[in-house]
């Protein structure tokens, strides 16, 4: 009976020394496996290129989606930006768009035009136009010039474009050239990154496995000692 209890005994050490090793193994490797380098994120491309005609007063031009596939362009403005005098405004005049941020004390001028519902897939475009150029010459009394055509650029310092895509990402550009007559090409481009499995993560889900682990190893070890 001695010598059974012995073997028993010794035989319950020698599983939970094992355990214990394995356990210390599992650990190490969970640690090694948190500190390495997370993997870098694969970008998905949002972009558009947009071409600017430069037809003096009558403005005009295209925007193409160069994003990648899956990716749709939904909106796009087309702003003089912050108004003050010497900075360029449109007038009513004609096309789809909607007309935004009206110049207060007038009833026909407005700093920005947008195109809202589009849905241009990957390597779509759409042609815009009926965007008719004046300059404001004063902001207080409100004066509008709609004769001089501005060739130094100066009344396009604050213009700018901007894209919206279907999945809320925006960018938006400024004009490269100054000029109602210049022909421009700007390229607009946000990178998003695609979602890894974090690390941390990883590691928590590894200390839940030894959690289970140990658990078993307490019972195998219990059963040995008391068989």
């Amino acid at each position: 009976m001695i010598r059974t209890k012995i073997a028993s005994t010794s035989a319950s050490t020698s599983a939970a020394t094992s355990a214990a090793a394995s356990t210390a193994a599992l650990l190490a490797a969970l640690l090694i496996g948190a500190a390495a380098p997370a993997p870098v994120a694969a970008e998905t491309r949002h972009a558009a290129v947009i071409t600017l005609d430069g037809n003096w007063y009558l403005q005009s031009g295209q925007v193409r989606n160069d994003s990648s596939d899956g990716i749709t362009l939904t909106g796009f403005w087309y702003s003089m930006g912050a108004q003050e005098a010497g900075i360029g405004v449109w007038e009513r005049y004609e096309g789809s768009h909607q007309t935004l941020d009206p110049l207060a004390g007038t009833s026909d001028h407005y700093s920005t035009a947008y195109w809202g519902g589009l849905s241009l897939d990957s390597g779509q475009s759409m042609r815009f136009g009926g965007l008719d150029l004046d300059r404001i010459a004063s902001t207080s009394p409100v004066r509008i010039d709609s004769e001089t055509i501005d060739s130094t650029g100066s009344s396009l310092r604050n213009a700018y474009v901007e894209v919206l895509f279907s999945d809320g990402l925006r960018g938006r550009v400024a004009l490269a050239a100054q000029s109602w007559n210049t022909t421009q090409v700007l390229t607009i481009q946000v990178a998003s990154p695609v979602p890894e499995p974090a690390a941390a993560a990883m590691f928590g889900a590894g200390l839940l496995g030894l959690a289970v682990f140990g658990r078993r190893r307490q019972q195998a070890t219990r059963s040995g000692r008391w068989g």
